[in-house]
């Protein structure tokens, strides 16, 4: 906060009176809306409004006032300009809320703009206006649909505002909306719309999966998933091919009929149509839902894929340690692979093959990183502000200075013989350069590059007869101050340098330890004092010669008006060709980007082997964490795992707490995940089949804002695995079967266990503090034991972090409480309580075993006798019943 906020309402007791009743007959409106009011020279928020902003922005309650009368009040609380700006961009970019400014018309309060954060458009200059890029920005609609099945259909409609994209998408979901879930995790909307359908459990349902996922959902009636004007504005909104005939009849896409409902909601509530800025600017693509591997919230969060602390530290997620961006739309663009990890095996080799030669190749990719990503602006920022005619003729000159770099990175490039570098990224972003060629010479032939160097973007003087007879005039009087710099150099006796800036124009400067000799002589007018800039001053000469010379300048400025509107719609028709230019460097810097950190590694990352999906082989030699690895004070111990089909593919793993089992079946899970996002992995050889989903249960935490606890969450995400694993599909699991008795959570792991083993036969690591289920290799010959190994010694514990064949042969908890520095007389107790368990659950097994079979034996033997005496017509009938009964009982 810069300044301090306004602390008095400029209203009567009558105006407080009134305002009070009109706020009252507000229509209600979401927690999650903020609403203004603008007041002219402040803002105000009321009731809940005020309450919560001032706990959330000022971290005060203090600065509530209360207006109008006893029996009818109402909280305030009021922004001055600084601060409304600062919170509106906390609102919409961080907390992720609606905001509505209303302003006063005549006397009447009216809602006047509106933002969310899908829908920045009115807020864009606030909140994007002095910062070099933009946020990927995009809104889907979902609707929910059923077939004569009653399978629940979801159409997905997104619009990408920033890419200027429409992607479709249609598919038949499960009761949990699974398929949703990992849909809204790839595509990363800010806010998704869903149509109000009275008590709809299923729309209820499917509100929860997308919050889940931290999105804003807003709701919407059912008119606004009407198609009835799509087609219109279809073919307003997308960009033809040149000569074709609008007709958006003619898409495949709309061919799915849900998916084209959901469009058109998204459509109405951004109000494209509406706005020009978006005619012919957009594409329409499919978004598969088979082309990228199953990802849910709970595996994005047991993967550590995105830092959960708001920081973009290497230690604490993958997208700190892969971001190595040197560009705005690459770190853009590396967000967007991280949650859409390819199942094509020809696309991801594509990925490697490239991330290979920059890694191999030491030159181009330290001149890429160093030099080249390194100058080029946010293409697509500078190209939306041009298409929405609030461009400059900097902004026209920063694509023009990029453009002039490029024809070295693509000489850097050329240096290599890689044909997949050379066909996906060399010869088109050589093809897109010399499109601009054109663009190139138009900035060249209108901008004064003699200006440019002093930070001045102007027109050519000679392009125009009047602007040229401006520009003279402007030079005599440049002239004339560089005169009276030498006679004012000469009378101080002291350096003394013309400079200019946007605030004061023209005027001298003096280092700091000079400033006495200006400030004593009467002769000049002292401008300000600072401590890096020294002393700035005008003569009265100057100060006349300034005014003239600005005078000349604006005029200068506002004829020149209609050629900058020209020349940046000239600029405006290249936005196709520098999108794909900005796709193209986009993909070069995350490809340079993996390169780095595989080169840069301590440790060595290797490329791996990649099979086709179905080939059932997992083999990685030496696996790492990436983040663990990276920790301060960490010394890795690598260890290997192994699975194939029909021979090896689940692993119940065992051993002490904090032994390292949660951190080795993760990092099986992020070597895959990086395979499949095209990196190379920390281990030292790697092979791999293409999966289709990486499925995790890991960790064990309440949701309680949705009321569940935290054995409800296990059972869910658990749920969730066992309906969308197969046998392609990498399965971890972590602890399952805590959150409730030692017994039920032991016989619900096992069932689990079973089932992923011998059903769905998945890749699966399931790690466990129930010794129970390592007996069940016995009978299924696919699950291996493995353990943490760990060493004890005088009630000491010594953790080697060592993964090894075979299960743990006891529990070490109360070494871990004793490593905890619990008191040792509660070490002791715990020893003898467990002793005493121990014993008694043993001799207990034991008798009821006893007990059991002799029991088990008798009914057997009488079962037998009756079917001998009953049942049986033939030898072979009764062999046939005794051997059913034999199964039955055991």
């Amino acid at each position: 906060m810069s300044t301090k906020p306004v602390n008095h309402l400029n209203l009567d007791p009558e105006q407080q009176k009134t305002f009070v009743r009109f706020h009252k007959s507000l229509p209600d409106k979401p927690l999650t809306t903020v609403r203004f009011f603008n007041r002219q020279d402040y803002y105000t928020v009321h009731g809940q409004d005020a309450t919560f902003a001032a706990k959330d922005f000022y971290k005060t309650n203090h600065l509530i006032k209360n207006i109008g009368s006893d029996n009818d009040i109402l909280e305030t609380l009021i922004f001055n300009k600084a601060n409304f700006e600062a919170y509106i961009k906390q609102l919409l970019l961080v907390n992720h809320y609606r905001v509505e400014i209303f302003v006063n018309k005549g006397g009447k309060w009216a809602l006047d703009f509106k933002g969310s954060p899908g829908n920045l458009s009115q807020f864009e200059d606030l909140l994007f206006g002095n910062i070099e890029q933009i946020e990927a920005n995009i809104v889907i609609a979902l609707k929910l649909s059923s077939d004569f099945k009653n399978n629940k259909i979801i159409g997905l409609g997104a619009v990408d505002t920033v890419e200027h994209k429409f992607q479709l998408s249609e598919f038949t979901d499960d009761e949990y909306f699974s398929h949703t879930e990992s849909m809204v995790i790839k595509v990363s909307p800010k806010e998704c719309i869903l149509m109000t359908d009275g008590i709809n459990p299923d729309v209820e349902q499917l509100k929860k999966v997308v919050e889940r996922c931290g999105v804003l959902v807003t709701m919407r009636k059912k008119s606004d998933f009407s198609t009835d004007t799509l087609i219109q504005d279809l073919n307003k909104l997308i960009m033809f091919e040149e000569g074709q005939q609008p007709n958006a009849h003619t898409l495949p896409q709309l061919q799915l009929e849900i998916s084209s409902a959901a469009i058109a909601a998204v459509i109405k509530y951004l109000e494209l149509s509406s706005d020009s800025d978006n005619l012919n600017q957009f594409t329409v693509e499919n978004l598969g839902y088979n082309k990228f591997v199953h990802l849910d919230s709970a595996g994005v969060q047991a993967l550590n894929l995105f830092s959960n602390t708001g920081t973009m530290s290497k230690h604490d997620s993958l997208l700190g340690i892969f971001d190595k961006c040197r560009t705005p739309h690459g770190h853009r663009l590396l967000v967007q692979w991280i949650r859409q990890p390819l199942r094509d095996l020809n696309e991801i080799n594509e990925r490697l093959d490239i991330v290979e030669t920059l890694v191999t190749n030491t030159d181009i990719r330290q001149q890429l990183y160093d030099q080249h990503l390194r100058t080029i602006p946010d293409l697509q920022a500078l190209m939306r502000k041009i298409q929405r005619k609030r461009a400059n003729l900097q902004d026209c000159y920063r694509i023009y200075h990029a453009l002039q770099k490029l024809p070295d990175l693509v000489q850097t490039l050329s240096n290599s013989d890689d044909k997949t570098l050379k066909s996906i990224i060399t010869t088109p972003l050589k093809e897109l350069v010399n499109d601009m060629n054109k663009y190139q010479a138009m900035i060249e032939e209108t901008i004064d590059f003699n200006l440019v160097e002093r930070g001045e973007f102007l027109i050519q003087s000679g392009f125009d007869d009047e602007l040229q007879e401006m520009r003279n005039q402007m030079n005599e009087y440049e002239t004339k101050m560089k005169s009276n710099l030498n006679k004012t150099s000469g009378a101080l006796g002291i350096s003394v340098k013309l400079d200019s800036n946007s605030q004061y124009g023209f005027f001298f400067k003096v280092a700091l330890k000079d400033g006495k000799t200006v400030s004593n002589n009467k002769s000049y007018e002292v401008l300000d004092t600072t401590k890096g800039g020294g002393m700035r001053f005008r003569s009265f000469k100057l100060t006349e010669l300034n005014t003239e010379y600005q005078a000349i300048y604006q005029n200068y400025l506002e004829h020149q008006k209609s050629i900058v509107v020209e020349v940046i719609q000239t600029a405006s028709s290249y936005s196709a060709t520098l999108l794909n230019l900005s796709r193209i460097l986009a993909q070069l810097d995350v490809l340079t980007s993996f390169a780095m950190l595989a080169a840069s590694s301590l440790h060595p990352y290797v490329r791996p082997i990649l099979h086709p999906q179905g080939t059932g082989l997992l083999d990685l030699k030496q696996m790492r964490h990436p983040c663990v690895e990276l920790q301060d004070s960490v010394s890795y111990i690598p260890n290997d795992a192994y699975f194939e089909q029909n021979k090896c593919t689940f692993n119940v793993i065992t051993g002490p707490n904090m032994g390292g089992k949660s951190t080795y079946i993760r990092s099986v899970a992020v070597a895959v995940f990086m395979a499949h996002v095209g990196s190379f992995v920390p281990c030292d050889s790697a092979e791999i089949s293409v999966v289709d989903a990486i499925l995790a249960r890991v960790g064990a935490n309440d949701s309680q804002i949705k009321g569940l606890s935290t054995f409800m969450v296990e059972m869910i995400e658990t749920v969730s695995i066992l309906k969308k694993a197969t046998a392609d599909s990498l399965v971890i699991i972590d602890e399952l079967g805590r959150g409730t008795s030692t017994y039920e959570g032991c016989g619900i792991a096992c069932a689990i266990a079973e089932r992923l083993a011998t059903d769905t036969k998945a890749f699966t690591l399931f790690a466990t503090h129930f010794h129970e289920l390592t007996k069940l290799y016995e009978t299924i010959p696919t699950i291996l034991n493995k353990h943490v190994s760990a060493v004890t010694s005088n009630d000491s514990l010594t953790l080697l972090y060592q993964v090894q064949p075979g299960s743990c042969d006891k529990s070490f908890g109360i070494h871990v409480a004793a490593m905890a520095k619990f008191p040792k007389n509660v070490i002791q107790d715990a020893a003898k309580k467990l002793a005493l368990l121990e014993s008694f659950e043993t001799s207990k097994t034991s008798e009821e075993q006893k007990e059991i079979t002799e029991i088990d034996k008798e009914k057997f033997l009488n079962e037998c006798k009756r079917c001998a005496q009953e049942c049986a017509s033939s030898d072979d009938e009764l062999f046939n019943h005794i051997k059913k009964l034999r199964t039955k009982f055991l």
